[in-house]
C-alpha cells in the first residue's frame, strides 16, 4: 500500500510505534539461532546491530526534518542515495555494543511516540511530516517485520 492509499492517524502511528516496533527487540531475541541467520540474510545485513544501526539512522533522520518542520525551520533539499545512507549508518554505529544501540533504539521509539502524541491533525497531515512517518514508521515496520 503506497502513502497516496492511506491516511496516516495518530492512533495508526501510535499502534505500530507500540506494538510493532515495541515488541521488535524481543521478536528478534526470541529467534533460534538459526532463525536469526536466516532473517538477517534475507534482510541483508550482517548482524542485528546493523539492522538496528539502519532503522536508527532513519529515525533520526525522520525525526530531525520533522522537527525542522513544526519550527518552521528550513530543511535543506536533500537528494538520498538510499545505500550509501544505510552504509553511513553502518559505520556510525560500528563501535557501539549491541545492548547499547538497542538502548538507543528504545529512546529513539519513545521519542517518536511523544511526537506522535502531541501531534495535531493540522501537523500530520503535512506531506513532510506524513511522508517521513510513513516512511520510517510504517514501511520501515513492514520492509524489516519479524515473521
Amino acid at each position: 500500500m503506497s502513502q497516496q492509499e492511506i491516511q496516516l492517524t495518530q492512533r495508526m502511528l501510535l499502534d505500530v510505534l507500540q506494538d510493532q516496533w515495541g515488541q521488535y527487540i524481543s521478536a528478534y531475541q526470541k529467534l533460534t539461532s538459526a532463525g536469526k541467520e536466516t532473517f538477517l540474510k534475507q534482510q541483508g545485513y550482517e548482524s542485528f546491530r546493523d539492522l538496528l544501526a539502519h532503522i536508527c539512522a532513519w529515525w533520526e533522520e525522520a525525526l530531525k526534518i520533522i522537527l525542522s518542520v513544526l519550527d518552521n525551520a528550513e530543511i535543506p533539499e536533500r537528494e538520498y542515495d538510499i545505500d550509501a545512507f544505510n552504509q553511513e549508518a553502518i559505520l556510525k554505529y560500528k563501535d557501539w555494543k549491541e545492548t547499547d544501540l538497542i538502548a538507543h533504539f528504545e529512546n529513539l521509539r519513545e521519542v517518536l511516540l511523544d511526537l506522535v502524541a502531541d501531534l495535531t491533525d493540522e501537523n500530520l497531515n503535512s506531506r513532510p511530516i506524513s511522508g517521513w512517518f510513513y516512511a520510517c514508521v510504517l514501511e520501515h515496520a513492514e520492509d524489516h517485520k519479524i515473521s
